[in-house]
């Protein structure tokens, strides 16, 4: 898939991403439909739907997940203009009217790529390739699920849009149910007809993917989601016990399975924690079995692997830790919140001082500096300069996980306590700490469903997950938000939390709250709306 993905195809120009989401309808019909003709063709309209998972950068919302989280502090240059990431991590207002739209621009992109694919390719010529049809149809349908989802994360109950729209066409919002409904269906489709060979046996023409055993686990992550952040256990008939169907599925027959160590998952945690080099076998791989789905980069191909430029420690390269922008420097309270013995703490987090080494975080304009930074995704350095070159900041090694296996377990512990079934939870659980502490004396003997998430957070830390995480847990109660998300900084001279003041940790959780964890719609987009949409609580300044 890395080789599909890292292609351009003339096919963009015909489907590309334009100003706003509401303009999208293709006015090249004649084109388009001249276009799809083979199978072949098909691939490329596809590749056209994937390409734009490689497109987030600093506006991403795996960053700002981690930073509006208790997590991450939202760091990045002290000296930038505009610099936003403060405004995400205390949850403030950004006086832009462009606030977010790069993500809602993109990802509605995505939605019109992946419904344009699926509305033309009934043009092409099957014959003989009816497998392959479907297979195509599932992967648009699970890309279009995703895109849907991720935005729904952010910014609430937006238009769910299972077509390209025309330009007179202003779409509601969607309620909740509703939009969730099309989300699963999605993922339902591609569970029973996209690729389905276990991990082992999979082509590697098609590593990175979507797959049955993705969508099955995404089912799982939907419905987690929103049953609790709505706090509503079923969306048009899909429940618990559904759910956790889909789950052990890709538990029991997935053929996908821990790694033996969580700190060989990714390349600079290799070289800290484990001493290897990562072109050895101390470092698991890309495609290792832990792996479900990832979004796929080639340092060779001019990717654009912006997420990994902007994690790490600003503008200093100490092997094997490698420059970044800043962003995301992890909060001591999280530093301080592991269990001794546990590996994923030094595996996930660089502290500067318990490694002996120094940094000048004051002549780096580094904001909002911790004393801690995140090693997962970080570039390796080599002889102090990055090792992905020419350019660090686009020709970066590391694809990016967005589901594993270990998350497939805590899932199938939650669904299994959710459905009565205790002691498989404990036994789920536990497979997973087993491997973060190397042994078994550190084992659950029971678990609660707030075991079950706090397990979450030390394993899938900086994975883009814990913010969605805290909110579901408020079970539709955002005052719940305030105590896990206040943050009082014991280092600055005053109340700094409804400021963006680069330096202050301060912030407060009432912010979150109001808004009951959603982020601000961008204006320019609620322009273009004529007002059928409107902002999101919190953030319209009434």
């Amino acid at each position: 898939m890395k080789k599909i993905i890292t292609i351009v195809f003339p096919v963009l120009m015909l489907i590309g991403c334009s100003e706003d989401f509401l303009n999208r309808y293709p006015t090249t019909y004649q084109v388009i439909e001249s276009f799809y003709k083979t199978p072949s063709d098909g691939k490329q309209a596809l590749t056209a739907a994937y390409n734009i998972l490689v497109y987030d950068d600093y506006w991403s919302n795996y960053i700002m997940s981690e930073i509006m989280s208790d997590n991450c502090a939202g760091g990045a240059g002290s000296t930038d203009a505009g610099n936003h990431f403060q405004l995400w991590d205390r949850a403030i207002p950004w006086p832009d009217a462009t606030a977010n739209q790069e993500a809602w621009q993109y990802y509605f992109g995505g939605i019109y790529r992946a419904n344009t694919y699926l509305e033309y390719e009934k043009f092409i010529d099957w014959n003989g390739n009816e497998n392959l049809r479907l297979q195509y149809q599932a992967e648009a349908r699970f890309l279009r699920a995703h895109y849907h989802f991720y935005l729904a994360r952010m910014f609430g109950t937006i238009p769910a849009l299972d077509h390209t729209i025309t330009p007179d066409e202003i779409p509601e919002r969607t309620p909740a149910e509703d939009l969730y409904d099309l989300i699963i269906s999605d993922f339902k489709f591609c569970a029973e007809n996209g690729l389905s060979a276990p991990y082992g046996s999979m082509d590697p023409e098609n590593w990175g993917r979507a797959t049955k055993w993705a969508a099955e686990a995404m089912i799982a992550r939907v419905y987690l989601f929103y049953s609790g952040y709505f706090n509503d256990p079923d969306i048009k008939g899909l429940t618990a016990a559904d759910a956790l169907g889909y789950i052990d599925d890709v538990i029991n027959n997935s053929g996908h399975a821990l790694v033996p160590e969580f700190a060989s998952l990714w390349r600079v945690p290799t070289l800290s924690e484990l001493g290897g080099d990562t072109s050895l076998n101390q470092y698991a791989g890309e495609e290792n079995s832990e792996v479900l789905w990832a979004v796929r980069f080639d340092p060779s191909g001019n990717q654009f692997q912006w997420l990994q430029r902007m994690i790490g420690p600003r503008n200093v390269n100490i092997d094997p830790y490698g420059q970044g922008w800043g962003a995301m420097p992890v909060l001591p309270t999280f530093w301080n919140a592991f269990e001794a013995g546990d590996k994923r703490k030094t595996a996930s987090i660089l502290s500067w001082d318990d490694e002996g080494l120094v940094y000048d975080y004051v002549s780096q304009t580094q904001a909002q500096y911790t004393g801690y930074n995140v090693k997962k995704y970080d570039i390796v350095s080599v002889n102090g300069r990055p090792e992905a070159q020419p350019n660090w900041q686009i020709d970066c090694f590391e694809d990016y996980i967005l589901m594993r296996y270990a998350d497939v377990l805590l899932m199938g512990a939650e669904l299994h306590l959710l459905n009565g079934d205790a002691a498989t939870a404990v036994t789920l659980t536990n497979r997973v700490r087993e491997r973060a502490f190397g042994d078994i004396t550190h084992n659950y003997s029971t678990v609660t469903i707030d075991d079950i998430i706090r397990e979450r957070r030390f394993e899938l830390a900086f994975e883009g997950l814990r913010y969605w995480d805290i909110l579901r847990m408020c079970k539709g109660d955002f005052s719940k938000l305030i105590p896990i998300l206040t943050y009082v900084d014991p280092n600055d001279d005053g109340d700094q939390s409804q400021t963006a003041d680069p330096f202050s940790l301060d912030v407060d959780g009432n912010n979150f709250a109001q808004k009951k964890g959603l982020c601000q719609i961008p204006d320019n987009e609620l322009d273009l709306m004529r007002g059928v949409i409107k902002q999101n609580e919190g953030y319209t300044g009434d």
